[in-house]
């Protein structure tokens, strides 16, 4: 399947007085059309900073960003109609991303009278409203009126209101209770399903992703440390990060403890932003730590079929 997103090289460093922020750092990623993408790191990652690029609120300071093969790198304001009509986001904290002086019929109107305009209002809100499980009497409802998922389920249908091709959901659940998130997620893969939406989701949450994405990226302070089918990831990861991920997701059955790597424990702790260590950026934890790893960033490389991996441990094997 065709790449609908493409981004090579991708790099955005912040200067502070204390120094330079390499918030991303080299990132190489293909989002295939219709597919849901996984990108899993932990806060610090630079995951977000990714989708802020993606969206236009930052602009890369080097690498390539493009859209259906259109150069996106681009001021969100300077960004064309069409483009802003196919890429939309979800935000992780709906209460702060929803106007709270305007009504849901409000929110709801703007995007679809600018990139819908022939379509009948209210009954193309109502229709929103539907897709996403809402009653047709929260038309009127101010966000304060709304329930934590039921502000996010707004800002899902906010999103869907321009009819997109991509969405990029970040940590669109992280917020909520336990007990709306499994909702939130329903609703969002039978969207995915009935539209043939692309997602980028974006999230800390390793074990979601096992039932969710159809490939998953991990991130580590700015890099990208391993990609792979889910299936795969799950059941065959290589980077010892990964695998030190993976055994600390917590289980219910000894059947599903049997399933996880073995027990990695990471030694020392993550380093500051403004000071990265030479080398692979992980080898202070790693437990497998060599001195090639000490000066030398490891490329991204195949070690199977479709699976990648930036680690010293397989680059000889090759």
């Amino acid at each position: 399947m065709a790449a609908i997103l493409e981004i090579k090289g991708l790099k955005k460093y912040f200067k502070t007085r204390k120094g330079t922020i390499k918030a991303v750092d080299d990132v190489d990623l293909e989002i295939e059309e219709g597919e849901i993408f996984g990108l899993v790191g932990e806060s610090g990652s630079g995951k977000t900073t990714v989708a802020n690029i993606i969206m236009g609120l930052y602009l890369p300071t080097s690498g390539e960003i493009k859209y259906k093969g259109n150069n996106i790198a681009i001021p969100i304001n300077k960004r064309p109609k069409w483009l802003k009509k196919e890429i939309q986001i979800v935000f992780q904290n709906p209460a702060s991303s929803l106007n709270p002086k305007k009504t849901v019929r409000q929110i709801l109107e703007v995007p679809i009278s600018i990139h819908r305009p022939d379509a009948p209002l209210p009954q193309t809100i109502y229709e929103l409203l539907e897709m996403v499980d809402l009653p047709p009497e929260f038309i009127d409802r101010h966000p304060e009126e709304l329930g934590g998922g039921e502000k996010q389920l707004v800002a899902i249908a906010r999103a869907l209101s321009t009819e997109p091709s991509l969405i990029v959901l970040d940590e669109p659940t992280s917020s909520l209770d336990v007990s709306v998130q499994g909702k939130i997620i329903n609703i969002l893969m039978k969207l995915q399903k009935n539209f043939g939406l692309t997602y980028i989701f974006i999230t800390h949450n390793l074990s979601l992703m096992s039932n969710v994405a159809n490939r998953v990226a991990i991130m580590y302070l700015g890099k990208i440390k391993e990609i792979a089918k889910s299936e795969e990831f799950f059941t065959n990861s290589f980077h010892p990060y990964t695998k030190m991920l993976l055994s600390s997701i917590p289980v219910i059955t000894e059947e599903e403890e049997k399933l996880k790597p073995k027990k990695i424990l990471s030694t020392g702790e993550i380093p500051g932003a403004l000071k990265l260590p030479e080398g692979c950026s992980f080898h202070p934890r790693c437990p497998f730590v060599m001195d090639v790893c000490k000066v030398k960033d490891p490329p991204l490389i195949e070690v199977s079929p479709n699976h990648l991996c930036s680690c010293h441990l397989y680059l000889n094997k090759q």
